[in-house]
């Protein structure tokens, strides 16, 4: 069974009677309801991610005691699909684990996961919501309730097959170690921000490179520079009326934003033969320092290499640009050659 982790890390009164109603709000960024001498609370936002079925997902939300008093905390959930789902703490205050409810003191933060089960027989494009909602408790009552909903889509089958070819270019040197399982064999590293082999948050028994440090810290620790990897390699000859295709799965964490994935701010971006043939970077959610870098999820990007026959030089390149702020790494794994349409 393949893990799929998506780890999410968030972190008066002038008149003497006000009504104040506490709503779950669908902000970019977090769903709040604080009232002034009352209770309060913050919950990061709900994921929206592409699961494959047989795999299990992980939701973990943030919860920040916002108001002025001291609450308990309950939790429901259910799934849309009737998919397994189940509670787990990923990170309680001092790292206990506890029975519900569970106190949050006036300024403290917890994390709360869910897991849910993908069934094996999980169709192409079933759409999974997973609701959490979290109770407030304040003076043995129940005060409110603020709801988040976790997307799951099952992903379509692919449209392109692996292929086995022969050897059959002069000089043949084919793609090696597209998995990393052997480390960094077969690849250059270059840059100034780190290139190493790193565990896959998803699925901690996976090897995968990971371009960037998230030892820096966010606030004016960030060096200016890149961490690439690099390989030459020979890509086979599409069959007629095919093209050969350069798959590759990667995973941008950020505090950074980069509107329009322009050259100015941090970008993950692919190079083949020097030509830019893809970039991606966070273009939405942008807090400062003030939140966990921004997980954008495992994605799958195809480059299309025409025809092949050739040898060519792939280079994966995470940039940090313009001053030293707003970290940005990025996991990278199963890059391959399929022949496609």
């Amino acid at each position: 069974m393949k893990n799929i982790k998506r780890i999410l890390i968030v972190c008066g009164m002038s008149a003497l009677f006000m009504v104040v109603m506490l709503l779950a709000l669908p902000t970019e960024t977090l769903v709040s309801a604080q009232t002034p001498y009352l209770p309060g609370i913050a919950i990061s936002s709900g994921y929206s991610v592409d699961v494959d079925p047989d795999s299990v997902v992980d939701y973990v939300h943030t919860i920040t005691n916002t108001g002025n008093v001291d609450v308990m905390l309950d939790f429901q959930f259910t799934a849309s699909e009737g998919w397994p789902v189940t509670l787990f703490n990923a990170a309680y205050p001092e790292g206990t684990t506890v029975g519900l409810p569970l106190p949050l003191l006036v300024g403290e933060t917890m994390t709360m996961g869910i897991r849910l089960t993908v069934p094996v027989t999980a169709s192409s494009g079933v759409v999974n919501t997973t609701t959490l909602t979290t109770t407030v408790l304040f003076q043995g009552d129940r005060y409110t309730s603020v709801v988040v909903d976790d997307i799951a889509v099952v992903r379509e089958e692919s449209p392109y097959a692996s292929i086995y070819l022969p050897l059959v270019l002069r000089n043949y040197k084919p793609l090696v170690n597209g998995d990393f399982s052997e480390g960094l064999a077969g690849w250059s590293a270059l840059g100034d921000l780190g290139v190493a082999i790193a565990l896959d948050p998803s699925n901690t028994s996976n090897p995968v490179a990971r371009l960037g440090n998230p030892g820096y810290a966010c606030w004016d620790g960030v060096p200016i520079g890149n961490a690439i990897i690099q390989q030459q390699f020979s890509v086979p000859s599409a069959s007629a009326e095919k093209s050969m295709h350069l798959l590759f799965r990667y995973r941008i964490y950020t505090n950074d934003r980069n509107i329009g994935l322009t050259d100015a701010f941090d970008t993950f971006d692919v190079l083949v033969d020097g030509v830019l043939r893809f970039r991606d970077a966070n273009q939405t959610n942008f807090d400062y320092c003030n939140v966990d870098p921004y997980d954008l999820g495992w994605k799958t990007a195809d480059i299309d290499l025409g025809a092949g026959g050739s040898q060519v030089n792939l280079s994966l390149e995470v940039h940090n640009r313009s001053d030293q702020f707003y970290n940005t790494y990025v996991y990278i794994d199963d890059i391959r050659l399929v022949e496609g349409n």
